[in-house]
């Protein structure tokens, strides 16, 4: 017997609907042995592979700005809602895009850039996120090295997390087990 810890099961997220009685829709709590948890990964299921963002985008491989000759946007996972996709437009992107099927998540991870967009601008700072609205037409400029994280999303994407840092971090606090703020849902969305 190795060394007891406690597991969390979740359903769909770590706090959305977590909450509820249902028992296919709550998060629940049991005690494992640790070394018996382990061994699942060494007989069977699903591997987790890393990719290296930083190994991939190296001096000379830019995306998005020659969109006849240079590279695409790298897709790295994907299912029939979601495709996940790294670029690292440096520069003004050699076009302005339209996405007619699907809402765009994009998250600055290194450096940043300005999304010109026919709804206003933003610029998006290393560690920022928005959402690009399906039908929405848009044209990414990097202020140099930059690597941006885009999923984008076929159902249309709600904002459940306040912009506000401090309420947001009211939202994610627990106590003996359980959210002290009322837990989000698709339902309460601020969008």
């Amino acid at each position: 017997m190795g060394k007891k810890i406690k597991e969390f099961i979740t359903y769909w997220g770590t706090s959305l609907k977590d909450w509820k009685d249902n028992r296919l829709e709550s998060r629940f709590v049991v005690e494992r042995d640790e070394e018996l948890l382990q061994q699942g990964a060494i007989s069977g299921g699903r591997k987790m592979e890393k990719i290296s963002i930083n190994d991939i985008f190296q001096d000379g491989v830019v995306t998005g700005v020659d969109m006849e000759n240079g590279y695409f946007p790298l897709a790295v996972y994907g299912n029939d809602d979601i495709i996940i996709e790294i670029t690292n437009c440096d520069e003004e992107q050699g076009g302005w895009h339209r996405n007619m099927g699907a809402d765009e998540w994009v998250f600055q991870y290194k450096g940043d850039r300005t999304i010109k967009c026919e709804t206003g601008d933003i610029r998006i700072n290393e560690g920022e996120m928005s959402v690009i609205p399906r039908g929405v037409a848009h044209q990414n400029v990097g202020h140099g090295t930059n690597i941006e994280i885009t999923i984008y999303c076929r159902n249309a994407l709600k904002q459940l997390a306040s912009s506000d840092p401090d309420e947001a971090r009211k939202s994610m606090k627990i106590k003996d087990g359980k959210p002290v703020e009322e837990p989000v849902t698709l339902d309460s969305a601020i969008n």
